[in-house]
């Protein structure tokens, strides 16, 4: 009786040199995970307060971390470079097999942001230096495992520095920082 349970246990569940010989026993788990993006290019135009237009690069190579790099103008006399970083959470991750379909991610970033200005009575630039602090919300659509369109919703504000010299760009303690844009993930 023990033999006979043990042949139909294995004739149910199939013979070990059966299942290596199935099309995709040979092919390691990892492989088959969905790779996440690793850059995301966007720009906005109009979208932002108080930007103008920008563009940025958001760096995700490193798990769980963003970091991104960004430029923008706020009017023809004042632009701003920002680097922020920060911790990001995966929100929703619906792509299929073949690496297509909607992921939803959220990051809190902080980091520095310098706003230089030209200043047409004086003739020359001026600026500050001012800590900018975040929240995003990024929304991927991937068209194939390897390239997605992206939008992204940001809020948040930046304290600048007090300056002494005479120019200052902003005043006031927390100037806004919204926007949304649009761009290319990788």
């Amino acid at each position: 009786m023990g033999r006979a349970a043990l042949v139909g246990a294995l004739l149910c569940t199939g013979l070990p040199e059966a299942r290596a010989e199935e099309p995709d026993a040979g092919i390691p788990a990892a492989n088959t995970a969905q790779r996440r993006g690793i850059l995301t290019l966007r720009a906005s135009w109009r979208t932002g307060v108080p930007d103008y237009m920008g563009g940025s690069l958001t760096v995700n190579a490193i798990p769980l971390v963003d970091v991104e790099l960004g430029v923008t103008l706020v009017n023809p006399l004042i632009s701003s470079l920002y680097l922020r970083a920060g911790p990001r959470w995966s929100l929703y991750e619906g792509r299929n097999d073949a690496g297509r379909g909607l992921s939803l991610r959220m990051s809190a970033l902080a980091g520095a942001r310098g706003t230089t200005t030209y200043l047409v009575s004086q003739g020359g630039f001026g600026g500050q230096w001012g800590l900018n602090a975040v929240a995003t919300l990024e929304g991927t659509y991937w068209l194939a495992r390897y390239f997605g369109v992206s939008a992204q919703l940001v809020a948040g504000g930046t304290t600048y520095f007090p300056l002494r010299r005479p120019v200052q760009v902003f005043l006031g303690p927390l100037t806004p920082d919204a926007r949304f844009s649009l761009g290319l993930s990788f």
